[in-house]
């Protein structure tokens, strides 16, 4: 059954007011066992409508086994950032946020658009001139906790919070994300690492699954749009005054870290 226009914005007022006054909500499919894929994406485009800020671009969710295995849910999604979510100065207030999560991951930037098609692959990727940085994704669902079904997590923005980048290095036919060793850190602690290839083999295939997604829509990836590629580790809690830093061993490549506040 397809939910009318009220539905879907009832729905998406009560996620976004769960996110503004920090209250979480039960899962929507426990009231709405039949809420389908289509429509918890309508309700997070409706919920991005009363946001109204500038969209820069999307994050990944569930592209590596790691967190498909945490979360128990079985294929990808993805949410929209916007400009507000970007966290400049190296300092995040914790109580901003709900139960967050960090994720270690590849973000990518596009230097021109991608072609509107449902054939991407690494190659077409290529073509719009993508760069890479290291990026902490700041994840905090709008519900109780973070045991929902996958509808549920479409519909809170792929549980979209925060993200920060690290300065972006070029990408040329010889560089190797695949095998890209990502550490992370919190409070100078090694939590975990991972490589690219955790995020579907490689972060520019999730950046071509995206695009092929977005060509359902009839929409695709523009210049300048920042795609997290998705978690390359799985999600770790964080509390008020820990450090969240994310390397890689390459040394040429800048780490990234923001300071829970």
């Amino acid at each position: 059954m397809t939910f009318d226009s009220n539905r879907i914005h009832q729905l998406a007022q009560a996620l976004w007011r769960a996110e503004q006054t920090r209250k979480p909500i039960a899962p929507l499919s426990i009231q709405y066992p039949d809420l389908s894929e289509a429509d918890a994406y309508r309700i997070s485009a409706a919920r991005l409508q009363l946001r109204n800020r500038r969209t820069t671009g999307y994050k990944l969710g569930y592209t590596s086994e790691a967190m498909r295995r945490q979360m128990n849910i079985s294929t990808p999604n993805y949410g929209v950032l916007t400009d507000d979510l970007l966290v400049c100065g190296g300092e995040l207030p914790h109580d901003a946020l709900i139960h967050p999560l960090v994720e270690p991951e590849i973000a990518i930037r596009l230097h021109e658009d991608l072609a509107l098609a449902s054939n991407h692959d690494k190659n077409s990727v290529m073509a719009a001139r993508p760069e890479f940085m290291l990026a902490i994704e700041v994840c905090d669902t709008r519900y109780l906790t973070y045991k929902f079904a996958a509808v549920d997590n479409i519909a809170d923005n792929s549980s979209a919070s925060r993200y920060v980048l690290g300065a972006s290095s070029p990408i040329s036919l010889r560089t190797d994300l695949e095998t890209l060793s990502i550490e992370l850190w919190i409070d100078g602690e090694a939590k975990d690492q991972g490589i690219g290839a955790n995020a579907l083999g490689n972060p520019l295939l999730a950046v071509a699954w995206l695009g092929n997604r977005l060509s359902l829509e009839n929409t695709t990836l523009k210049a300048g749009d920042i795609i997290l590629t998705g978690g390359l580790t799985k999600g770790y809690r964080v509390q008020r005054g820990q450090t969240v830093t994310v390397t890689s061993k390459a040394s040429e490549i800048a780490g990234v870290s923001v300071q829970f506040t």
